[in-house]
């Protein structure tokens, strides 16, 4: 995966690539043409010029033939030598004899070409290329009457050098100019491939990678109205529908741990109500014989008599044994709530009252935060008191040095919430996954059966509600318990 990421190339720089090479291509075809016609107009240029220069000696060799002036015209043919790329100028008679310029080099070549007889006999005017010294030439022919001597050619010959260094310097001016025009497509297609193709991927790349990292709630935004918009629109559609399966999923494996916890709450519920009736069976009839026996002996004792003592230690110990019996009977009965109308309220003020004396014994100071207006749950009145006597009673064991605890309910969406907080020594971690298994308890040894937190989720579970727990060591223990509220 890191060699590939190493060599893998950007599809905006893939792009800009292309698409240079392709206006690269197109470019340099335009320019071969540029260049051809480019040629063939510096060409026509030179032609229009000879012609021009044909039609002026023309006329000069006329009137200096009408006044005799062999010489002028000698001159002028000179003069036209002189003039930048012209090799040779040169007054042919219709038969090939060299009238003026006759002792230039190459001039016999001349009257052979076909293109010679053609001017003369059609009387029209002619151009060809040849080669003269090793370079190559232009040749012009432009038919003439002349006075007392008939029908004559005036040849101009016209380096081609001229046009090649014309062409060449033309040349590298375009050739130039295509290079400053590809650099100049090359920056546009970078920063319009950024602008609007890189940068939109980079954030779809971004967005896809936070939803990998599990943030779901990440969204691209939308700016285009083109097919990265609507893949961006897409994606936050993918993503929303990710987060509503995700909680969907989430709530359903919260369901299910519920009802796994319940059951494995139900299945030790009936573990200990098997238990507990053969414990009643077969521990209940001798221990009410040892009982019944001790109390029998105890009053034949006088009063100092150490055994005395003893009986009645029996007596209380059998009696202890008795009730822990009867409180598992009492927790293996599963009784269904009788759901009423019942004010939280109340509930609570008459389990205050009704701890008063052991919360004042230990120093426990109890905030009620009760709303007067809280509607009423759907409740078992004996139930729910049960649940909150078992709940402050584990809050005032968790402070044998005094504290604070905090009681507090609202209600919201057809629920009421209500939590109490105590200051007391708090839970281990490792402790809460079991603080409502039967029989599990953080106290010590002959401190607690660890029934009371177990018969607390029972009874909050028949009553359609939920009950949490959150604790620190040493800072303090926070249940969160949820009732319905009461619709008739």
């Amino acid at each position: 995966m890191q060699s590939v990421k190493r060599f893998s190339m950007r599809i905006g720089t893939r792009l800009v690539i292309s698409l240079t090479i392709a206006a690269a291509i197109v470019t340099g075809l335009y320019l071969y043409r540029q260049l051809s016609a480019e040629r063939d107009a510096l060409i026509e240029q030179r032609e229009r010029e000879i012609r021009v220069m044909a039609r002026t000696l023309e006329v000069a060799v006329r009137n200096a033939l009408r006044r005799d002036q062999w010489e002028d015209v000698q001159e002028l043919f000179e003069e036209a030598k002189g003039y930048a790329g012209v090799a040779r100028v040169t007054l042919f008679l219709a038969d090939g004899t060299p009238l003026v310029g006759g002792d230039q080099e190459g001039i016999e070549a001349t009257p052979a070409r076909e293109e010679f007889q053609e001017a003369i006999r059609h009387k029209t005017s002619k151009s060809f290329f040849d080669t003269l010294k090793g370079e190559q030439t232009l040749h012009y022919l432009r038919p003439i009457r002349l006075v007392k001597r008939g029908p004559a050619l005036i040849e101009i010959v016209y380096r081609t050098s001229q046009i090649e260094r014309a062409y060449l310097r033309r040349r590298d001016e375009i050739i130039l100019a295509g290079f400053a025009i590809m650099g100049a497509i090359a920056m546009a297609f970078w920063y319009l491939t950024k602008r609007n193709i890189s940068k939109p991927i980079q954030v779809l790349i971004e967005g896809a990678a936070a939803i990998g990292a599990g943030e779901l709630d990440q969204r691209i935004p939308i700016t285009r109205r083109d097919e990265l918009g609507r893949l961006a629109a897409e994606f936050n559609r993918m993503t929303e529908n990710l987060k509503r399966a995700r909680e969907q999923i989430l709530e359903e494996t919260i369901k299910k741990l519920d009802l796994e916890r319940q059951l494995q709450h139900s299945e030790k519920l009936a573990a200990v109500g098997r238990l507990a009736a053969g414990l009643a069976h077969e521990i209940g009839t001798p221990l009410n014989i040892i009982s019944g026996r001790a109390e029998y002996l105890l009053p034949e004792l006088f009063g100092g008599d150490p055994r005395s003592k003893s009986l009645q230690i029996i007596v209380e110990q059998i009696g202890r044994i008795r009730r822990t019996v009867e409180q598992l009977l009492g927790y293996a009965r599963v009784h269904p709530p009788h759901i009423a109308p019942t004010p939280l309220p109340n509930i609570l003020s008459n389990v205050v009252a009704l701890l008063d004396h052991e919360l004042t014994m230990g120093g426990i100071r109890v905030d009620l935060k009760i709303p007067v207006d809280l509607p009423s749950v759907a409740a078992d009145p004996d139930l729910l008191q049960q649940v909150f006597v078992n709940l402050l009673i584990n809050a005032l064991d968790a402070m044998p040095n005094g504290g604070d605890v905090r009681v507090a309910a609202e209600a919201h969406e057809g629920l009421i919430e209500v939590r109490i907080e105590d200051t007391g020594c708090g839970i281990p971690p490792e402790s809460l996954p079991r603080i409502f298994d039967p029989f599990f308890t953080t106290k010590g040894v002959g401190e607690g059966t660890g029934l009371g937190l177990s018969v607390v989720y029972g009874i909050v579970k028949d009553h359609g509600g939920t009950i949490e727990v959150k604790s620190k060591p040493g800072v303090g223990t926070i249940f969160l318990i949820t009732f319905p509220v009461y619709r008739p």
